[in-house]
């Protein structure tokens, strides 16, 4: 008995609570349309329904009650009144198409597909031809925003495209066309519709780029956004807007020679002073494609004479010209000699003083880096930092610079000074973030692996992503070979041979990896000294050594953290030392299938399609 009286008390109190709430509408309204509406929010579909139709019956509720009421009606699948109401309206409202459209949303329902469209087409033909007449966009506009709302998109689109032909102008609707596009994940037509939106209105060139920043993550994305450029471009070759797109789409795909070529022809197209390729210059060298930077840069001291980017151009082409020169192997010593009387010519014609003391920081580098002339080197650096200048950033740098030169020179107790010097003159600022690494460098290069491991900790929560990046490979590489050898004795040697490398022992390095990699052959250290025994032959000019040493990790390494790495400087070698394009093309090829998560896709994706001559024209 006792189950049944809870069943009792229980349904006793679901009726009382409906009763409640049945009195509570009645009581909170005595607008007959909030009562009806209220009946259907709480699910008493009868009540509400006996209400609606009351109401159904005077014409000048229809717009206050059709949505709820038709959607009643769906929700009870009571299609034939659903049907019957529908019509109705129509009937009494002709000119009105929101109305049709319900009924096509009722036979939708019904599962009767073929009415839809006989439905729908008709409501595009009638305003097609209004608005051939009035030439307005708002109707078409209302009716494609109707059917997007009742989950027709494809008519939505119908209805644009052929309001833009019955209007007569080609760029009408772009926008709308674009975010519909958009989100039906219809990537190519979404492009094409932002470049009709742009290419009329250079106002809207912002507006696009970041759109498409936003919406094209993927590299494919913005391969065919560049197809249907060129195939705009073709078109209407005078649209300036298009050029500048391509301009940029080549930018967001790291392709720095693609996008100067195209920056180039539209800096002579504009008669300006060369601004697009100035800035295509500036990203490139930001992101180490030195040799499209230091063309750029020539381009602006070549073709404008009278251009006011002139100056930062000439500062610039000496900076690509030293990093061209530094990354090709084996060094050209001739080559930085003429570079240094550059950087004196440079010195002599400029006005600014931070300009020319770091144009002197340069030549002290290289003088004792690439020359070996270290006395020279600390005797330029030494009269940069006599000039009163006070607290400068570029001071700073030349202070590490000299310090860097000491260690070079064997004397790190100078160089411990000058590194703490820069890093309390800039605590807590990049420079001093950078002071504080080098300085941990040479406690690891000392051997003092736990207190490099402290500064690093701490670095790695640096502001500057590149040095906190740097600051987590060094930790990595401590503890991973640290880990399980208390005695340390392996990182020790490592980091011995890095300290030649720093001292420019490159020879005598070698010797020294080799035997390391007999002593520690199965150690996790070997992958780490393959790779530094690749790079310092490939600077020594042995490209067949390095290219055999990197193959090793490719063969019997690939799955460890150097893999990508091994697998992307091979390929490298292949193209610019010992120009194998086909080989180079098959190893870019191989990164992108094996390691698709690599830092490295963008630029293998971009160099393949460099080598395969898809930027020729």
């Amino acid at each position: 008995m006792r189950p049944v009286k809870v069943l009792i008390k229980y349904s006793f109190c679901i009726l009382s609570c409906l009763l409640i709430a049945s009195q509570t509408v009645k009581a909170q309204s005595n607008d007959p349309v909030q009562i009806a509406r209220e009946y259907f929010t709480i699910g008493e579909f009868d009540k509400a329904r006996v209400e609606f139709e009351k109401l159904a019956k005077n014409k000048r509720n229809i717009p206050r009650i059709h949505d709820t009421y038709l959607n009643l009606l769906l929700t009870q699948e009571d299609y034939s009144s659903a049907e019957k109401y529908v019509k109705k309206v129509i009937k009494d409202n002709p000119d009105n198409f929101e109305y049709e459209i319900d009924l096509a949303t009722v036979y939708r329902a019904k599962k009767e597909e073929g009415k839809i469209d006989a439905i729908l087409d008709r409501i595009i033909d009638r305003e097609k031809k209004i608005a051939a007449e009035d030439k307005k966009p708002t109707r078409i506009r209302i009716l494609a925003n109707k059917f997007f709302e009742k989950n027709f998109r494809e008519k939505a689109l119908e209805a644009y495209t052929e309001g833009r032909k019955a209007i007569g102008k080609s760029d009408i609707f772009a926008l709308d066309l674009a975010n519909l596009y958009r989100v039906m994940n219809m990537k190519g037509k979404m492009v094409s519709e932002y470049l009709n939106f742009s290419k009329n209105q250079p106002q809207n060139l912002s507006y696009v780029k970041n759109s498409l920043q936003n919406f094209l993550r993927e590299p494919t994305d913005l391969d065919t956004l560049e197809i249907i450029l060129y195939d705009f471009i073709q078109k209407e070759p005078g649209k300036p807007a298009f050029n500048d797109l391509l301009v940029w789409t080549h930018l967001q795909q790291k392709n720095f020679p693609a996008a100067l070529r195209q920056a180039r022809a539209l800096d002579r197209r504009l008669e300006n002073n060369g601004d697009n390729i100035m800035n295509v210059g500036m990203i490139a060298y930001r992101n180490s494609d030195y040799k499209s930077s230091q063309k750029a840069f020539n381009y602006i001291l070549n073709d404008f004479v009278e251009s006011p980017n002139r100056r930062l151009a000439s500062r610039y082409t000496l900076l690509s010209e030293e990093e061209v020169l530094k990354s090709s192997y084996p060094i050209d010593t001739l080559a930085i000699e003429n570079l240094i009387i550059k950087y004196g010519q440079f010195i002599e014609q400029s006005r600014d003083v931070f300009s020319v003391i770091e144009a002197q920081r340069r030549v002290a580098l290289l003088q004792a880096f690439q020359l070996n002339k270290v006395p020279t080197a600390i005797e330029t650096l030494t009269k940069v930092l006599e000039q009163p200048v006070g607290r400068s950033k570029v001071v700073a740098e030349a202070k590490m610079d000299l310090a860097d030169i000491y260690l070079l020179n064997k004397e790190p107790w100078e160089s411990i000074l000058l590194y703490g010097q820069v890093e309390r003159m800039f605590k807590d600022e990049p420079l001093g973030y950078m002071a504080k690494l080098k300085s941990a460098k040479l406690s690891y290069f000392k051997g003092d692996f736990e207190l490099a491991q402290s500064n690093l900790d701490i670095l790695k929560l640096a502001t500057s992503r590149e040095i906190a990046n740097d600051a987590l490979d060094l930790s990595i590489l401590i503890k991973n070979n640290t880990v399980f050898d208390s005695t340390d004795v392996v990182m020790q040697d490592f980091a011995n041979i890095e300290l030649m490398l720093f001292q420019n022992q490159k020879e005598e390095s070698i010797v020294k990896m080799d035997s390391m990699l007999i002593k520690y052959n199965s150690h996790s250290i070997v992958d780490e000294l393959l790779f530094l025994k690749a790079n310092t032959l490939r600077e020594l000019g042995d490209f067949t050594g390095a290219l055999e040493s990197l193959k090793t990790i490719n063969d019997a390494h690939y799955f460890e953290i150097l893999g990508d790495d091994s697998l992307f400087l091979s390929a490298k070698i292949n193209e610019e030392d010992l120009k194998n394009y086909e080989v180079s093309m098959a190893l870019y090829n191989d990164l992108l299938k094996k390691f698709p998560g690599s830092i490295f896709v963008a630029e293998a994706r971009t160099r393949f399609r460099e080598l395969r001559g898809d930027f020729n024209n």
